[in-house]
């Protein structure tokens, strides 16, 4: 059997000097656990630290590992100065997220020193870093220099959350959102009408409930990842009509207009209403 490669990458890993911490998340850092654990078409995530970032720019350096790109992107992560490449090759997927040695470092004496870092951008950086463990991980090189960062931030660093003015925010966003969906659908704008359906409207439904799940203390991805093996009722919350039509695109609004509403309640009770809109709102 050939070789996934998350052992390609672990065994190329391990011998590149110029890697010094490499790390498995994603689902297959969950392996064993059937809800959100790997299945057969889960891609390979992994963080690593180097000194050579400027190797990622091209797909060309797969070719140590017996690997030829089909498609190849590199572009900018959520780990303050990371960045993400993609990889789609004949035996799966490949995302990496490259992060620069010597600032990795840095934070890590900080942190495990039991300080925050003051910068803003670094402060973000370990909160989406909390969030990205908070999914499990596995240290494949670098346990000793790097484990006890990983450890502390793991334990001490909350995910990023959203509090009750943030979620308030979100919903004035949503109205918005939803009063300019319904003037596009007026003005026969049915394309745009349909993106922001799917792109705005969608997106704040699922921020509401994944803090609402967390809230709740239960299991929750961001990107609404696993939600249809976790929790098929919650998942049907979300669920949109695919439609193109006029009709269908103002009963896809509606619905979406009372799941923020419903989530809205739960989130917040009477703390916030939404607002008269006139008739059908």
């Amino acid at each position: 059997m050939s070789a996934t490669p998350g052992a390609l990458i672990s065994t190329w890993a391990a011998a590149d000097p110029a890697l010094a911490l490499c790390v498995l998340i994603g689902s297959q850092a969950r392996a064993g656990e059937a809800a959100t654990g790997p299945d057969a078409g889960s891609d390979w995530d992994f963080q690593l630290a180097t000194t050579a970032p400027e190797r990622f720019a091209d797909g060309a350096w797969l070719a140590a590992l017996g690997l030829s790109p089909l498609a190849y992107a590199l572009r900018p992560g959520r780990l303050g100065s990371a960045l993400k490449a993609t990889a789609v090759t004949a035996r799966g997927e490949i995302d990496l997220v490259i992060l620069p040695t010597e600032p990795l470092r840095g934070l890590a004496r900080l942190v495990v020193g039991g300080a925050l870092p003051p910068e803003p951008v670094a402060r973000q950086a370990l909160t989406d870093l909390a969030a990205v463990l908070a999914g499990g991980y596995r240290i494949l090189k670098g346990e000793a220099e790097f484990g006890a960062f990983y450890a502390r931030v793991a334990s001490a660093i909350p995910p990023a959350r959203l509090d009750d003015g943030e979620v308030r925010r979100l919903a004035e966003g949503f109205v918005c959102d939803y009063v300019a969906l319904r003037r596009r659908l007026a003005r026969g704008e049915l394309l745009a009408a349909r993106r922001a359906l799917h792109l705005q409207l969608a997106e704040g439904n699922a921020r509401l409930l994944h803090e609402l799940r967390l809230r709740r203390g239960l299991p929750s991805f961001p990107d609404v990842r696993r939600l249809e093996r976790l929790d098929p009722a919650a998942a049907a919350r979300l669920a949109l009509p695919d439609t193109a039509d006029a009709a269908g695109l103002h009963a896809g609004a509606l619905t979406a207009a009372q799941t923020c509403r419903d989530l809205l309640q739960e989130l917040l009770g009477t703390a916030w209403r939404w607002p008269d809109l006139g008739p059908a709102a």
